[in-house]
């Protein structure tokens, strides 16, 4: 079995364990609750890996065609949650790939 987060955190988690007498279940669910904590904090690192990193730190509302009440509710993510779409469309150099990379790696931030 390939579980590199626990079998890390593992020594450690099983020295306090016998020095505090923990109930092997509470073991199995400590070592199991590190397993998905370091899981998602890989998958988030991995996808993250986006082509041109765009966020909305990086962008200038002052540049965009895009009204500023617009892109502060595209910033909030409610939208995503929704599970609406963003269409993007329009001449080269508009904006599209950083209204669809930023909304994006927000979202992976937020979990």
């Amino acid at each position: 079995m390939r579980c590199p987060h626990p079998r890390r955190s593992a020594p450690d988690g099983l020295a306090i364990a016998r020095s505090q007498r923990w109930d092997p279940a509470e073991v199995v669910w400590v070592l199991l609750e590190e397993g998905m904590r370091g899981r998602n904090e890989a998958t988030r690192r991995n996808h993250h890996q986006l082509p041109s990193g765009k966020t909305f730190d990086s962008s200038r509302e002052e540049d965009s065609s895009i009204p500023a009440p617009t892109l502060h509710a595209l910033v909030t993510l409610e939208w995503v949650s929704h599970a609406e779409n963003l269409p993007c469309a329009g001449p080269s150099g508009t904006g599209r790939s950083q209204l669809a990379e930023a909304p994006a790696i927000k979202a992976i931030d937020e979990g």
